[in-house]
């Protein structure tokens, strides 16, 4: 060892300080191909990934910030449909409308000679469920009926009215009694089955 250090303390000091550059630059030049290349790997890697895990973040607190107005919408339709649900129901309900028809009915002052319904028609999401009325009364009475019977909660239509006049008079004044014939058609949702 001894023999080492006496052949490099005669070198001269110019080729020991290039000797020790070259020495510094090589461990640098490893550490920048090497070991410094993969650390900026990994480094570009967990920017990625903080960056994508930010946009997450961002658009998982949009979703967040929106789920009070998505809650109050979701209140609104459910509102909308049961609203609608009692136009047009998922089930016939066929002896409460005759009831509700009945009482508009005799409300209104008229008076039922036949009460039928028809044979329900299928549609895309829908059915008609017809109901063929013969009634009695005067014009007046014939049309409050008619117009109660189309503010009910329930969609009803009444169409192929026909007005006739009545063969036997009855006792309502001057009047006269109108026989119609008319059919009162209602709906029921059932969704395309």
């Amino acid at each position: 060892m001894q023999k080492i250090l006496d052949k490099l303390n005669k070198v001269p000091v110019l080729f020991k300080v290039i000797g020790l550059v070259v020495v510094i630059l090589g461990i640098l030049a490893y550490y920048q191909f090497g070991k410094w290349s993969e650390i900026s790997a990994k480094v570009a890697s967990l920017q990625e990934e903080r960056s994508r895990l930010e946009r997450q973040f961002e658009d998982r607190q949009r979703v967040a910030d929106d789920l009070s107005t998505f809650q109050e919408n979701t209140r609104r339709l459910e509102e909308d449909l049961r609203v609608a649900l009692r136009q047009l129901p998922r089930e016939r309900e066929i002896p409460q409308l005759l009831r509700d028809i009945y009482t508009l009915g005799n409300q209104s002052g008229i008076t039922f000679r036949s009460f039928e319904p028809g044979n329900p028609q299928t549609r895309n999401l829908y059915s008609e469920l017809p109901l063929r009325l013969q009634i009695t009364g005067g014009y007046h009475e014939v049309a409050v009926f008619f117009d109660r019977v189309g503010k009910m909660n329930r969609i009803v239509n009444i169409s192929n009215i026909e007005l006739g006049g009545a063969s036997t008079p009855a006792a309502r004044g001057d009047r006269e009694v109108l026989n119609v014939n008319a059919t009162a058609t209602t709906f029921m949702f059932t969704g395309g089955q």
